[in-house]
């Protein structure tokens, strides 16, 4: 699957998804759907190594938006395994917080690491596993959290996703006939 960065968020970058999918195709990927608006793309291919696939599609999605485009493709059990790995109490998670995961180009290191646990508070908890960043907040902090820019603090880039997304493309990932 195909997590776009920085697609139909906030009216920037606004790409029909059914154009995604039909560029998707054009590059020889079987079985595409997307999932909602921002970026979310299951589809099967031969490619034994999936990551190969990453800067083919960036520059299909480069040529379609007309600008550089930043793909992480992860296949179901890379999903599978971050979602295991989400240190947070389910339960509370779709109560009382929401649970982001950051999908990050590459490990950040062990400083920036530092940097940004230092910036935990009440309303943030961060937790960092290899290439994927959890962080969850308080749903009493909607709309009046601070920002973090975590791509400039860890000094890598990344794509995050809530939780409810992460679960929903596990599930739709699970069943390739039923897209």
């Amino acid at each position: 699957m195909a997590l776009i960065r920085a697609v139909n968020v906030g009216g920037h970058s606004t790409v029909k998804m059914s154009d995604v999918r039909k560029r998707f195709e054009a590059l020889g990927l079987n079985d595409v759907a997307s999932y909602i608006q921002s970026g979310n793309v299951i589809f099967s291919t031969g490619e034994e190594d999936p990551h190969r696939l990453a800067p083919k599609i960036e520059t299909g999605m480069s040529a379609l938006t007309g600008r550089k485009i930043s793909v992480f493709v992860l296949s179901p059990e890379e999903l599978k395994k971050a979602a295991a790995g989400n240190p947070f109490d389910p339960e509370r998670r779709d109560k009382e917080q929401r649970c982001h995961l950051m999908f990050l180009s590459a490990a950040p290191p062990q400083t920036r690491r530092k940097m940004l646990m230092a910036m935990q508070g009440r309303e943030y908890r961060f937790h960092i596993r290899g290439k994927v960043l959890y962080f969850a907040y308080s749903r009493k902090y909607d709309g009046i959290r601070r920002m973090i820019d975590f791509e400039k603090v860890l000094g890598v880039s990344g794509t995050a996703r809530s939780w409810n997304v992460v679960d929903k493309l596990i599930e739709l990932a699970s069943r390739p006939g039923d897209r």
